[in-house]
Parts: structure tokens; C-alpha cells; sequence
């Protein structure tokens, strides 16, 4: 299975490093914010949409991805790139997201609301691609993993820091995240290899 990488963002704004403007978007100068914006976004809505099989809250998801940025420019540990960064940022969000789905499908079913009749918004999208099917099947951690290794490029290391979870973990849910994905495609395609 070959996911096509995306080139990364070019510089945007007045040609600054991320550093420089993590510098300056941590001394209270917001415009950096913008630049920062404008030359990840893609990035990490692509990493987003995936993730999340398209659900109607990327957007939503993306903006609150850069103001937590945003917030938290000070702590930036001065890579080069910030978009690892970013990436994990937006990884805390969907496990957040995900603990409150979780919250919200629990509190319907409290109030006596069939769980099976509730509308999850991962499970409404028109039909897609064989690939994007197998993925939707992936757990969200598993998802998230693969997606942040495969698509966007992040190394195993760069993983396990963003996630905030043991290197072992990253390489566990990477192994089976690949092995779920070649049995699905498998599937799909009758059982040929």
C-alpha cells in the first residue's frame, strides 16, 4: 500500500524560520500566528480530515490546533519546523474530542437513547476509496500513528513526543496499524494479496 506523501509548506509571510516566528508569536506579536497558519494549515488539516475519516469538526479541530499553538508559543522547543509540533498538537485534540464523543454517546444512553441509534458523524461520509475505508477501520490511536509516520513523515522518536506516549507504543500501534490495513485492502479486493 503507498500513501502519496504531500510536500510540506513552503515558506509563507516575510520568509522567516518557524523558530523565528514561534520567537516572536511567544513575544506577543500575533501576526506570526497568521504566517504560521498559512504555511501549515494544509499540512495539518490533511493529517486532521484523515484522521478523523472527514468528520465535520476538522475545521473546528484545525483552528483550535493553532490557537493551543498560539498559546503555548513560549514552551516551542526551537526546531526548525514546527509542524511536527502542530501535528501533535492536534493529536491531543482528537484524543480530547474522542474522550468527549465518548462522554456524550455515555450521557445519551443514560437518558435512555438507544447507543445503536445514535448518529456518529465518522460513519456518514459518501463512499471513498478502498484505502480511506481501511483506515476509518484503524482504532483512532492506531489511525493517528500511522497517519503521522506514513502521510505526514514524522519519525518514530518525533511520535512518541508529540503523543507523549513510550516509543515502544508508537512502534506497537505503527506494526498494527500496517498488518489491519493489508488485511482490509485485502478484503476489499476479495482476498487477492
Amino acid at each position: 500500500m503507498t500513501l502519496r506523501r504531500l510536500p510540506t509548506e513552503r515558506a509563507a509571510g516575510d520568509g522567516a524560520s518557524d523558530a523565528a516566528l514561534m520567537s516572536r508569536l511567544a513575544g506577543g506579536e500575533t501576526s506570526a500566528l497568521g504566517a504560521l497558519y498559512d504555511r501549515h494549515q494544509a499540512s495539518v488539516r490533511r493529517f486532521l480530515a484523515r484522521a478523523t475519516a472527514d468528520a465535520g469538526d476538522v475545521d473546528d479541530l484545525l483552528h483550535a490546533t493553532f490557537l493551543a499553538a498560539g498559546n503555548s508559543a513560549a514552551r516551542y522547543d526551537g526546531r526548525a519546523s514546527c509542524r511536527p509540533w502542530l501535528i501533535g498538537i492536534a493529536a491531543q485534540h482528537l484524543k480530547r474530542r474522542h474522550r468527549a464523543l465518548g462522554r456524550f454517546l455515555a450521557l445519551l444512553g443514560s437518558l435512555g437513547s438507544a447507543r445503536s441509534g445514535a448518529i456518529d458523524p465518522r460513519s456518514s461520509l459518501d463512499a471513498r476509496p478502498d484505502v480511506e475505508r481501511a483506515l476509518r477501520r484503524l482504532s483512532e490511536p492506531k489511525r493517528v500513528t500511522f497517519l503521522m509516520a506514513e502521510l505526514e513523515g514524522l519519525s518514530c522518536p518525533e511520535i512518541a513526543q508529540v503523543l507523549h506516549i513510550p516509543i515502544g507504543t508508537v512502534w506497537t500501534r505503527l506494526h498494527a496499524a500496517r498488518r489491519e490495513l493489508r488485511q482490509a485492502l485485502s478484503a476489499d479486493r476479495g482476498g487477492e494479496p
